[in-house]
């Protein structure tokens, strides 16, 4: 595969996993009252929402890096049922979809992990 295609496909994944997870970290600071310090850990949860959902993002990038088209294609896989289930929960709020959804993000730490200990 051409590598300007990996990296469209890569911002497609990054624009499609973002949406719905900015969406659930504004919605975590929405009881959180004006003047709040930004230590707090309202924002500490928003924080970690958006930097779980991107992990398979991380991942990605550097398999495209690393021109690792294996990892790429499972890492692909990933993002696009991390981004079908953040956009099901989003429209449904049926919590088995919020489970699958750790379930995915779990699994994309796993393959980062295992990308990060082959070395090219």
């Amino acid at each position: 595969m051409n590598k300007t295609v990996q990296w469209i496909i890569w911002v497609l994944a990054l624009i499609a996993i973002n949406l719905p997870a900015i969406s659930f970290a504004s919605f975590a600071l929405f009881g959180t009252s004006e003047g709040t310090s930004l230590f707090s850990i309202d924002y500490l949860i928003a924080a970690l929402i958006v930097m779980l959902a991107n992990v398979i993002n991380l991942q990605l990038f550097i398999v495209i890096k690393r021109n690792h088209y294996k990892g790429f294609i499972y890492g692909l896989i990933l993002a696009v049922m991390e981004a079908g289930s953040l956009y099901l929960f989003a429209f449904t709020f049926y919590m088995p979809w919020m489970i699958i959804s750790g379930i995915i993000i779990l699994a994309a730490i796993g393959l980062l992990v295992k990308e990060m200990i082959l070395k090219k």
